[in-house]
């Protein structure tokens, strides 16, 4: 029997779903109802258009693309290998506008706001009396991607060029959230939207399908579905499944916050206008303290080593800083410690954490295998000089364990 699903968006007029700043229960009650809300007026116009012009001199996040330009449609073929839609940057820690996004007082507020009153994320070792002084979990903010779709439409020369190529699929819809393994609320995402139009790609939501979840779960046992595991994030919807019909798409402003509950089911809908489609992920997320400790020991030891920049760590207010994960609050001292450890590095110590980034972008965009044995050598010869950035990775690893993005490196 067919679920008695919600009113969707496309039922409402387009303003339903998009709510002012100050509208806080409003926002909160339609997040609680449907399953997603939109935010509006969380950036001003001078901040994405800062965003904007970062991402485009940005040469890493372009992977290492030079030759791009927004206005040069023959540029656009020069992109970034498997990048139909999201871009990694090699190079985050070198970024300014998408950390002041990530902190942003506006942001950190709508995700204050709708995670009041929600379930603490507890891990094994937590406990009423942990004994530590820290919240038993805490928010905090992703290191995430930032989202590019191409035009794929353009006019040349008085006619109407069209590339099918470079549109995302139409059939991705996927949860983050894996319904076996985590059938109850575990999280919520959220994307700044940056630049688009109605044509230009954008979010593809079942609203309200997180009241359903579960009852999914529960209805499509492990192991009734081909090529699907509780480990498997992320997680397919079968293609004959009757959701895939109840799609809507949602409209993100400028300069607007969207938020969604991890069990909806979602995905992009392809660019298929003239417009180019921007936005930067944000998601914020109630870690555990054994998470939020695996998160500061990564920021404290890449500090200590050089591999995460003194001055990239000293931008940050004490609540940023917390916000972040760098330290678990009231507890700074660990923080502290590393940010002097920092300061007295000697310049072989810094030259050991360059060749370890070098190491690690060259690996990730290694195309022939003398650069991936050039990666090795440099990955050796870094932890030859600081044995201790060998650990720096471990606690990455066991940061992004947590499900929620880490990417410093």
């Amino acid at each position: 029997m067919a679920p008695d699903w919600p009113p969707s968006p496309r039922d409402f007029d387009g303003s339903a779903y998009v709510f002012a700043p100050d509208d806080e229960a409003g926002y909160a009650q339609h997040f609680r109802e449907h399953g997603f809300v939109v935010v509006d007026d969380i950036l001003e116009p001078e901040q994405v258009k800062a965003t904007i012009e970062e991402i485009w001199s940005n040469r890493s996040l372009l992977g290492g693309h030079d030759g791009l330009d927004p206005q040069e449609p023959r540029s656009w073929d020069a992109w970034p290998g498997g990048a139909r839609n999201f871009l990694d940057s090699l190079s985050p820690l070198e970024e300014v506008e998408t950390w002041r996004n990530r902190v942003n007082c506006k942001v950190n507020r709508v995700f204050d706001v709708l995670w009041e009153g929600l379930p603490e994320i507890l891990s094994d070792e937590d406990s009423p009396d942990h004994g530590t002084g820290a919240t038993s979990s805490s928010l905090v903010m992703s290191v995430d991607r930032v989202g590019l779709m191409r035009p794929t439409k353009m006019k040349h020369g008085g006619r109407l060029i069209e590339r099918p190529d470079w549109r995302t699929s139409r059939n991705w819809l996927h949860w983050d959230q894996n319904p076996w393994s985590s059938p109850d609320f575990q999280a919520m995402q959220g994307l700044l939207s940056l630049e688009g139009s109605r044509s230009s790609g954008g979010f593809v939501t079942v609203v309200g399908f997180q009241e359903h979840f579960a009852r999914w779960a529960q209805e499509h046992p492990e192991g009734s579905i081909p090529k699907r595991t509780r480990d498997m994030i992320p997680f397919p919807v079968p293609l004959d499944d009757e959701m895939q019909g109840r799609r809507s798409k949602i409209l993100v402003p400028s300069g607007a916050l969207l938020v969604w509950d991890s069990r909806l089911p979602h995905e992009n809908f392809p660019n298929e206008g003239e417009d180019w489609r921007i936005v930067q992920y944000v998601t914020c997320k109630r870690l555990s303290s054994a998470d939020l400790e695996a998160r500061a020991k990564a920021w404290q030891v890449g500090l200590k080593t050089g591999l995460i920049p003194l001055a990239f760590a000293e931008r940050f207010s004490t609540l940023e800083q917390i916000r972040l994960g760098m330290f678990l609050a009231p507890h700074s001292d660990g923080l502290t410690l590393a940010l002097s450890a920092a300061a007295a590095l000697v310049p072989e110590q810094l030259e050991a954490a360059e060749k370890l980034r070098r190491a690690y972008r060259l690996k990730q965009t290694a195309e022939l295998p003398e650069q991936l044995k050039e990666a090795m050598a440099l990955f050796r010869e870094a932890f030859k000089v600081t044995p201790a950035l060998q650990e720096v990775l471990q606690w990455v690893a066991k940061a992004e364990s947590s499900y929620l993005p880490f990417w410093i490196l």
